[in-house]
């Protein structure tokens, strides 16, 4: 967790977040490079691999909900 510079008052940034984000792209990528090359769906390495692309937006809406929660009030339409 980076606490970020002084004089800014933002929340901190949790890399574990971006890691988790990182790894389902990159299974969501490997999903898609092996589906083409699987046969059925007995010779496909990563069956459940489409299952990753929720869990990434579940954490990107996450992620945004925690970055705006305090400013909501502050912003404009």
């Amino acid at each position: 967790m980076n606490q970020s510079p002084a004089g800014l008052n933002s929340k901190p940034h949790y890399e574990i977040l971006d890691g988790l984000r990182g790894v389902a792209a990159i299974i969501v990528l490997a999903f898609h490079l092996l589906e083409a090359h699987a046969t059925n769906a007995f010779t496909q390495i990563i069956n459940h691999g489409y299952l990753a692309v929720d869990f990434f937006f579940l954490l990107s809406g996450f992620v945004v909900g925690y970055a705006y929660d305090d400013r909501w009030g502050k912003m404009s339409s």
